[in-house]
């Protein structure tokens, strides 16, 4: 048979089989067993009973639970409810059983029980999974099928053999198994396509397994390079992570999925998101889209940022002496004489060109601002000339009188609050 387990396991590593007493699985467990010596690790199993078959598949796990005393093999078993979770979370019930099996297998290994989990996918499984995939409408990563070694924790040794080939070694090796009843129910997706679709394929194309296989196999390149590259585009921003643009469809498309994904955001998102997104790449600044989980996607000059949503109180307080925080950072403004201050270190305000309706707040439409020795422009063209993001621009807190600026915190002082030789008290910012 075509298989290696060498490649997917380590010298002393423990390695529990996922075992369900399915043929299948009975065969992994088998063949890990006929291995451990040459490969020098040791083997466990590992039993999930999903609470969907009632009696029935209690006795599987007590099947299981007997051959491995009798052939002195550790077990680790586990109870779960899939039934509940489906419904909870409005899940298949076979998606619900996925979820908590893997559930079990990290928590295994989380919990030192062993080192990695082995599945008994096959190359019938991968192929159905393709087809299941495509049918569905997927992307390229879909068509990739099963990949034998997930995170370095869940393998699959059995990938490149087929159900015919694992059947015949079960039969020469008189390995018992037992039937789950569900895998002959066409109400289940996986079920009708190997009991109803795979047949007819095989009837034209009776290699179709191994070819599936080695397609798989060649897209898993392909989308291994091109997820690196989408790696690339991505780094942290303080309030989200940034995408760095240009950047060709295919791979921006992917760096939005890992993008949306460090945001929360796992299953919700569609096509009509990923596009929407490459539509923000081609746009000016300032454009935005909402995204699922409350996340919104901002184009910036050179980036688009991943954030979540936030109604920002605006700021509008009366203009003083003293400190106040912002958007988590403190600001301070202090009164001094102009007499002996070096007006080139810090910016200044002229104290007698503040009247009392000034305000420190958060910028608005219609705001002005006249730049040193220069005319008078719109508070947004300001902004734009140093290149500050749209986002970025409402967190800035600015002193105004009216709609006119006087300074802008962190940033220039205007000609209209500008310290001259008849100043005599000046407001230092900070």
């Amino acid at each position: 048979m075509n298989f290696s387990f060498s490649s997917l396991i380590n010298k002393g590593e423990r390695i529990a089989a996922a075992v369900s007493g399915g043929a299948d699985s009975m065969a992994l467990l088998n063949l890990l067993v006929e291995e451990r010596g040459n490969l020098d690790i040791t083997v466990l199993a590992i039993n999930i009973e999903h609470g969907i078959r009632g009696e029935e598949s209690l006795k599987d796990t007590r099947f299981v639970e007997d051959y491995c005393k009798e052939k002195n093999i550790p077990l680790i078993t586990f109870s779960v409810n899939a039934p509940e979770l489906a419904e909870k979370e409005g899940l298949s019930l076979e998606e619900a059983a996925r979820v908590l099996r893997y559930e079990c297998f990290y928590r295994a290994i989380k919990e030192g029980k062993c080192d990695k989990v082995a599945t008994a996918h096959h190359a019938s499984d991968n192929m159905e999974s393709v087809l299941m995939n495509m049918f569905r409408g997927t992307s390229l990563k879909g068509l990739t099928g099963i990949n034998p070694n997930y995170n370095g924790k869940i393998i699959r040794p059995l990938l490149n053999l087929t159900k015919a080939e694992i059947e015949e070694y079960v039969r020469k090796n008189d390995i018992p198994f037992v039937t789950d009843s569900t895998n002959s129910d066409t109400g289940y997706t996986r079920n009708f396509i190997r009991l109803k679709i795979i047949p007819l394929i095989k009837q034209a194309f009776p290699k179709a397994e191994s070819s599936v296989t080695r397609l798989t196999e060649i897209l898993r390149e392909d989308e291994l390079y091109l997820s690196s590259r989408a790696e690339e585009l991505l780094f942290p921003a303080e309030n989200g992570i940034k995408l760095k643009i240009p950047a060709k469809k295919p791979v921006l498309k992917r760096a939005a999925i890992f993008a949306m994904q460090r945001m929360g955001i796992k299953k919700d998102w569609e096509s009509k998101h990923l596009n929407d997104v490459y539509s923000l790449s081609l746009n000016i600044p300032g454009k935005s889209i909402n995204l699922p989980g409350g996340v919104v996607a901002l184009r910036e000059y050179d980036d688009i940022l991943f954030k979540k949503s936030q109604d920002r109180i605006p700021l509008n307080i009366p203009f003083k002496e003293g400190c106040f925080e912002y958007c988590g950072k403190t600001y301070g403004i202090t009164r001094q004489p102009a007499k002996g201050a070096d007006l080139k270190k810090g910016l200044f305000i002229a104290a007698e060109k503040v009247s009392s309706s000034a305000v420190i707040r958060t910028p608005e439409r219609g705001d002005i601002f006249r730049k040193f020795g220069g005319g008078t422009k719109p508070l947004s063209d300001f902004f734009t000339d140093k290149k500050i993001p749209l986002e970025k621009r409402k967190q800035i807190p600015v002193i105004a009188q009216g709609k006119k600026i006087l300074a802008v915190m962190g940033y220039a002082v205007s000609e209209d609050a500008r310290a001259d030789n008849k100043t005599e008290t000046l407001y230092k910012l900070s």
